[in-house]
């Protein structure tokens, strides 16, 4: 136990905060470090038997800025900014999409009678799916997917620098797209029949309550590319559609 403690302690202690600064101009918090980890595919068994594999989804994790809890305490109380938003834009050549948002609160509520909840999110985990398996969970325990989806990601890769920026709060203005709250599973979005693109995080500060940001959004340097899927032949599906049955 003592070790553990120990270990704990010293982990805190090496944790590299960025610093909240107050003046005339209003809050600044510098250098604020995020990256993007962890880039898998899930895969999906498909056909009649459940004999061909293609892809489902891509999942990632963000990790959040580190700031110190009286830091993110003031910014509640005094700033009135509760949560981190986060909006995924993905660039397909001229094509820029933006496929919605999701906030991370400093003060999570309970999740459970008597759980007093936790600390800010120290990263967040964000799921594409391909329309076919976005829909709901019936759609992806169908034998042969939906709109004739018979694609496989060939290669996706992280690239970009891990860059620290700054954060200012600032002048507000609304945010008032419907946006998920992270809670214990990935935030899911749709990434349509193909997956190809890049896909980029920004960042805001935001009031969750009153749906507003404190400045503009910020894009993290690293981002997710998807450069090639394979189209694979499901001979058992040919000619069946599940989602007009």
């Amino acid at each position: 136990m003592k070790a553990l403690f120990l270990s704990l302690l010293l982990l805190y202690s090496c944790t590299k905060y960025a610093e909240v600064s107050r003046d005339a101009m209003g809050v600044q918090i510098t250098p604020v470090e995020m990256d993007i980890t962890h880039l898998n595919e899930i895969e999906w068994l498909v056909g009649n038997p459940k004999e061909v594999e293609v892809s489902q989804s891509f999942t990632f994790l963000v990790e959040m800025p580190k700031i110190k809890q009286e830091d993110l305490d003031y910014l509640t109380d005094q700033k009135g900014v509760d949560a981190w938003i986060l909006r995924l834009i993905v660039n397909r050549g001229s094509e820029t999409q933006d496929l919605g948002s999701m906030y991370t609160l400093f003060r999570p509520r309970k999740l459970s009678r008597g759980n007093q909840g936790a600390g800010a999110a120290t990263n967040v985990s964000m799921k594409v799916y391909y329309a076919a398996a976005y829909a709901s969970e019936r759609f992806r325990t169908f034998k042969c997917p939906a709109f004739g989806h018979d694609l496989k990601i060939d290669k996706m890769e992280i690239k970009g620098e891990n860059e620290p920026f700054e954060l200012s709060i600032g002048q507000t203005s609304p945010y008032l797209e419907k946006s998920q709250l992270v809670e214990l599973t990935p935030s899911s979005f749709n990434g349509g029949n193909s997956l190809v693109g890049d896909y980029y995080v920004e960042i805001a500060p935001y009031n969750s309550k009153k749906k507003i940001i404190f400045s503009g959004f910020k894009r993290l340097k690293k981002y997710v590319s998807v450069s090639r899927e394979e189209k694979i032949r499901i001979k058992s599906c040919d000619g069946v559609h599940p989602e007009i049955q």
